[in-house]
């Protein structure tokens, strides 16, 4: 039996020692020592940031059944980095491998005592900004929230969809409550057989039920990756054996679960309905950030919803509460582009969209320095007398509407549209560089019903990902030349950071700290800025007093960019370079979180405070300069260049002490 498990037993002087038993099959094993970030793939987790990995241990001998002791030098062991996992193999070429559970191993901080001095007095004259605590646990986070968010937007629009079908079609609402159940959210597979199976019980027609559902694939699309990302969820993590070669990291886990990545294309015949083709192969390949993901999708899926008559009334119903993860799904409803019935015969699409390959990912680039327009051209199998277009710009996160423009048209037919939508620099100055946004281009028409008689609005959208770039732009981070230790606590004061000071009582003999320190970058800041600390105190003994302590710091691209000159001799980046990373894709790189464990002794009356400085990394950051763009302000060429800038890299906590007697 091929196993791997790792319990940590006992640290000694020099070393770590583990209990490891890796069964009767596998007789190789390796080691990992990592941080706290962790990733899944296929239900199992592994660590994300491995710092030590070992080289290939073994064989066992066959009498030992698998088990031994591990002994890991102690000092490859920090605050940080006290996380081990084990994998284990069949051969030496790492055959039939199995992987363990991530183990804590314990790791005291020890304080580095220094006295109170006329130097730390003077530090403590220098003004530096103050703000509370507001920071978000976004950053570790992300991808579960994209996770439940996805979820709850699919379900919703899938329900909306199932609402409305039952609305026009009574003759279908017992199959559908049958097979979705009130919130369209159980596991559903095949939706065409399972109607086939279910519509002679009704006595119903198929094919009147069938035409009435209108599209049977679609449904069984979003309900079947709903059914999937449920049921991932409720996968255990405990599995031990999978199929992999190495402690490699899968593609495409860097922005979101794999579990996701791997289905998402189920829903592309769905989006590709209302989004554009670029658009479409972006997000079913390339690793965009979440919540622009998660936005594309709700915009791609409410679109082609509309394709249901009664859709718009039933999403509604659906999206009446204040959950966050459906601000898109409410933004959208709530706009000003009119209820219609969306016409599949006709389709309507940018024209002169061609990507660039940029950060790892394609992307459809414009200038935001310039006028821009968007040509468009519509495919009708017949004329259209009179239209409305409607050309949005929306927050990609949040689908709220940025911009907004009205064309009234004539006599529509086949080809470009002659009414081109057009953005003014004047415009684009409410809109921030080097950032996405979506161009949603939606047509509306009146058509009079030749069974009934009655007029109905109809249209047709589409919606392209686009980013707005400066004539510079962040592409990628390729690596550090090397790290500068901000130690001096004169001359890098504004990186210095009391996170807590406080006094022995009475009885009291020591005072442990459980401490997390956040490192967070904030665009527009011209200063940086200590986060207040928060704190919250658990029951210790008479002896020990034991509290949780929570702060950071904000960082200014402007004060970074400074600290160039200081610490490498390097220029500072010039306002366009600088420019070019305020971008919430490079902030990404900042949103760091340190924690460790300090503990102070002493007697009554003594003093300590506890400090925190970073180490910083100089990393090479790959910037695009745009060299050429169209007359419609689309980026034809581009160069890089490659220039360098600080991010902190690790946490230094100090200690500091003095005497009450």
């Amino acid at each position: 039996m091929a196993l791997a498990i790792v319990q940590f037993e006992a640290n000694t002087d020099k070393t770590a020692r583990f209990r490891i038993d890796i069964g009767t099959t596998n007789r190789f094993y390796i080691y990992a020592i990592g941080d706290d970030r962790s990733f899944k793939h296929n239900g199992l987790a592994f660590l994300e940031n491995a710092r030590f990995v070992s080289p290939l241990l073994g064989p066992l001998a066959p009498e030992t059944l698998g088990r031994t002791v591990l002994e890991v030098p102690r000092e490859r062991f920090d605050p940080r980095y006290r996380y081990v996992q084990l994998l284990s193999y069949r051969t030496p070429d790492k055959t039939g491998p199995a992987l363990s559970d991530i183990v804590t191993v314990p790791v005291r901080s020890y304080p580095i005592a220094r006295s109170f001095s006329t130097e730390t007095a003077a530090m403590e004259n220098q003004p530096v900004d103050t703000v509370p605590f507001s920071y978000q646990e976004s950053y570790y986070s992300e991808s579960m929230g994209f996770f439940d968010g996805l979820i709850k937007t699919v379900g919703k629009v899938a329900s909306g969809v199932v609402n409305a079908v039952k609305s026009v079609a009574p003759v279908a609402a017992p199959i559908l409550t049958g097979i979705f159940g009130p919130e369209a959210g159980v596991a559903v597979t095949g939706i065409t057989s399972l109607l086939d199976s279910l519509i002679p019980k009704t006595g119903a027609d198929p094919k009147q039920i069938k035409t009435q559902l209108q599209n049977p694939d679609t449904l069984d699309r979003i309900v079947s990756l709903i059914s999937q990302l449920q049921n991932l969820k409720k996968t255990p993590s405990t599995a031990k054996a999978m199929s992999f070669n190495g402690y490699a990291l899968p593609p495409g886990r860097a922005m979101m679960p794999p579990e996701v990545f791997d289905r998402l294309p189920a829903l592309m015949p769905l989006l590709g309905r209302s989004l554009h083709p670029e658009t479409v192969r972006t997000i079913a390949s390339n690793p965009v950030r979440t919540r622009v993901l998660l936005g594309t999708i709700a915009q791609g899926a409410l679109d082609a919803g509309k394709h249901f008559p009664g859709f718009d009334r039933a999403i509604e119903v659906e999206i009446d509460d204040g959950d966050r993860d459906l601000l898109p799904l409410r933004n959208d409803r709530y706009s000003s582009e009119p209820p219609y019935h969306r016409q599949e015969r006709v389709r309507l699409q940018f024209n002169d969209v061609r990507p660039q390959t940029t950060g790892g990912r394609s992307k459809v680039l414009y200038r935001i320095d310039r006028d821009l327009a968007f040509p468009l051209v519509l495919e009708t199998p017949r004329p259209i007398t009179q239209g409305t277009l409607q050309f949005f710009v929306k927050d990609p996160e949040t689908l709220e509407v940025l911009i907004e423009k009205t064309h009234r048209l004539e006599n529509l037919r086949s080809g470009e549209l002659a009414v081109m939508p057009q953005l003014s620099q004047q415009q684009l100055r409410s809109l921030h560089p080097n950032e996405e946004y979506l161009l949603c281009a939606v047509l509306t028409w009146t058509a009079r019903s030749s069974r009934t008689g009655q007029t109905k609005r109809m249209g047709t959208s589409t919606t392209v990902l686009v980013s707005l770039v400066g004539e510079y732009f962040f592409d990628r981070i390729e690596g550090s030349e090397q790290t500068i230790p901000l130690n001096d606590p004169k001359e890098y004061r504004p990186y210095w950071h009391k996170v807590w000071q406080g006094e022995f009582s009475e009885d009291e003999v020591s005072i442990s700290l459980d401490c997390k320190y956040y490192y967070v970058l904030e665009l527009d800041r011209d200063n940086n800025a200590r986060m207040e600390t928060l704190i919250s105190t658990n029951e210790g003994s008479i002896t020990e007093r034991k509290a949780k302590l929570k702060t950071g710091l904000i960082l200014s691209l402007n004060r970074l960019s400074e600290l160039l000159d200081e610490v490498s001799g390097r220029s500072r980046l010039s306002e366009k370079e600088l420019t070019a990373l305020r971008c919430c894709e490079f902030k990404e790189n900042f949103q760091k979180l340190a924690r460790t464990q300090v503990e102070f002794e002493g007697y009554t009356g003594d003093r300590a405070a506890l400090w925190v400085y970073p180490e910083i990394e100089l990393h090479r950051v790959v910037l695009k300069q745009v060299v050429d763009s169209n007359a419609n302000g689309r980026v034809l060429n581009l160069n890089e260049q490659t220039v360098y800038f600080p991010i902190p890299n690790i946490a230094r906590f100090v200690g500091t002490s003095t005497s009450g007697q």
